[in-house]
């Protein structure tokens, strides 16, 4: 009975999600709550990303600070929104500089939006998470799912 139950919880642990990472421990930002939708932000240090060859991300560019992570979760449906468009528009305290980030969809802890990015400085800032419905095809009794764009601004102190 004993073995069994530690089977049990061993192959519970290897299925949920792990946290941390190699390159920095993640931290959510926060959430936010959108009509039924639920908008995290998590940052942490720069991920290396495979992606695509011809996607045009997969080159190395400035040195990165950060990783973005947004997922967006349907409440009432339970599960996390595939196909989205999401922009992420950074802006320091002082209004000086912005930062507009294109979040490619990411596989890895469940379907989420990420992207590198370079902070140009450490201070205080506002981040608007913008979310575009998915241009999928759709059963007629499911027209309205996923079809209104959501906007969620978080604050973020990068030390």
């Amino acid at each position: 009975m004993r073995r069994g139950l530690i089977g049990i919880l061993l192959t519970l642990g290897l299925l949920l999600p792990q946290g941390g990472s190699a390159q920095g421990e993640r931290a959510r930002v926060g959430a936010k709550t959108v009509g039924n939708l639920e908008i995290s932000l998590y940052m942490w240090g720069p991920q290396e990303i495979v992606a695509p060859k011809s996607d045009p991300h997969h080159l190395p560019g400035e040195k990165a600070t950060h990783h973005f992570d947004v997922r967006v979760y349907d409440l009432r449906r339970r599960i996390y929104i595939p196909y989205l468009t999401i922009k992420a528009t950074i802006t320091d305290r002082l209004g000086q500089q912005t930062i507009t980030l294109q979040l490619d969809p990411m596989i890895g802890e469940w379907i989420h939006y990420g992207a590198n990015v370079t902070f140009p400085r450490p201070g205080s800032y506002s981040i608007l998470i913008d979310v575009q419905p998915p241009d999928i095809a759709r059963y007629k009794h499911l027209a309205d799912v996923w079809n209104t764009p959501a906007q969620a601004v978080f604050s973020y102190e990068y030390r």
